[in-house]
């Protein structure tokens, strides 16, 4: 086979770094043609690297890949889009951290989403234009989910299949169920109850079910122009982490060192 053969290209965003030796670096890669991939950054460490900044964490770069033996390695770099470092308000970046966590815990290896792709791009580009991140994340969350097929069930109650509509309980109400797919309704709740505590749901106010529905298909962008109040976006973001959080089988990293930070 021939070394061009071996070599393809795509166009990544870095998730994930982790030193190899003493200059190298092995690169947690998401790409649109390829998926989730890793591959070696040779020399990257060192201060007169070849690559730079075009290679740092959460840059989207046009890479050209060579398939070696053990781990491929990355032969060309070539930035795309905005510079990352420009990015320096913390918050901003815990969100990234946070998008990066999601993308690399949920995508399996060379399955490529490119839905997800853009969304990431989408996420940083909004990020760059300075939205507000706290704006950004629960859409980020349902679109994330929806994209690979986790989407909650916001329409229907998950146990009976019973159509909800904008007030689905008593007092405008509605239960949300992580551990069961999303919504559930009145009498499939009371019956659970029975029989053991639920454990998991979240009580969400009819407003909050239907931005909910709402941001399933919302672009970034538009969610951050809505200028909701911070303490509604707080509810919103507790209930969409908690969804991801269940798929991704563990608490997220980076929302407890955000959390940590404040």
């Amino acid at each position: 086979m021939s070394n061009t053969m071996k070599s393809f290209q795509v166009e990544a965003f870095v998730l994930r770094l982790r030193p190899l030796g003493e200059a190298d670096r092995i690169l947690h890669l998401f790409s649109r043609e390829r998926g989730k991939l890793h591959a070696v950054a040779k020399g990257v460490r060192r201060p007169r690297s070849k690559f730079g900044a075009r290679l740092d964490l959460f840059s989207r770069t046009q890479l050209t890949i060579h398939a070696a033996r053990s781990l491929p390695i990355i032969t060309a770099a070539r930035q795309v889009g905005n510079a990352w470092e420009r990015m320096v308000d913390p918050d901003a970046f815990a969100a990234c951290s946070y998008a990066a966590e999601v993308v690399d815990a949920l995508c399996e290896p060379d399955l490529p989403v490119s839905d997800l792709f853009d969304l990431f791009a989408e996420l940083q580009d909004a990020l760059l234009a300075g939205a507000r991140p706290d704006a950004l994340l629960p859409a980020f969350d349902l679109r994330a989910l929806g994209a690979l097929g986790f989407s909650p069930e916001l329409d229907a109650c998950t146990r009976c299949g019973a159509p909800l509509g904008k007030r689905p309980l008593a007092h405008g109400r509605a239960r949300l169920s992580p551990d069961g797919g999303g919504l559930i309704c009145e009498r499939c709740y009371q019956a659970e109850r029975t029989q053991a505590a639920p454990s998991g749901i979240f009580n969400v106010s009819a407003r909050e079910l239907a931005l909910l529905r709402d941001l399933r298909c919302t672009a970034l962008r538009e969610a951050a122009e809505a200028n909701l109040p911070a303490a509604l976006l707080h509810r919103l973001a507790r209930t969409t982490h908690a969804f991801v959080e269940f798929n991704m089988g563990r608490s997220s990293r980076a929302l407890k060192a955000a959390a940590g930070r404040q």
